[in-house]
């Protein structure tokens, strides 16, 4: 019986501690924290939710600013900054296929690049150093001329893009440090 118990006592012990380290998981750290994500109606959403609400519109949030590193999803305002660290075996790049005119990147701005294909599809392959592919889709441009991908984390790869008939193809990488913007290698030719 003293053994039945020490098990259920255990098992549930276990349990609390996993849902607090689920909850802190996916809670920002600090209240200033979550009354900044509120401000911008960001809170309760999961990074890869933000990025994706972020990435994909052109609409003005009120001068707030969010770019993405190896490591980070930063917002900022006048009055602040959030870091939010991203998922430990997730990478987002963030990639904009040209024709005539791109603006130099590593640093990828949510909320202020502009590729020059709006809302137009294109073929995307993405594949790791072995030959792997990671992604091999008809992707439509977001609202802001670019694609973003979560792909796994330490990698080197190739991104290759296709769009009426013009390639172009890239190498990538996805390690802490590399960028999250790939634009001038991406001219379609």
């Amino acid at each position: 019986m003293r053994k039945s118990q020490g098990l259920i006592i255990t098992a549930l012990v276990t349990v609390v501690v996993i849902a607090v380290a689920v909850f802190l998981v996916k809670k920002p750290v600090s209240q200033s924290d979550t009354a900044f994500l509120e401000k911008y109606g960001l809170s309760g959403l999961s990074i890869e939710e933000i990025v994706q609400k972020l990435d994909s519109t052109t609409s003005d949030l009120s001068g707030l600013r969010a770019s993405i590193t190896s490591d980070y999803l930063i917002l900022s305002d006048d009055s602040g900054e959030v870091r939010l660290a991203l998922p430990k075996d997730k990478f987002y790049l963030s990639f904009a296929p040209y024709i005539s005119q791109t603006h130099p990147c590593g640093t990828h701005s949510l909320t202020s690049c502009q590729g020059e294909l709006v809302n137009q599809e294109i073929h995307a392959v993405i594949t790791d150093k072995g030959g792997n592919e990671i992604v091999n889709s008809d992707l439509t441009t977001m609202a802001n001329g670019f694609v973003g991908v979560w792909l796994p984390r330490k990698i080197d790869g190739t991104v290759s893009v296709s769009y009426n008939g013009k390639v172009a193809q890239a190498p990538i990488s996805t390690y802490a440090g590399s960028n999250t913007c790939l634009t001038t290698a991406l001219q379609l030719n």
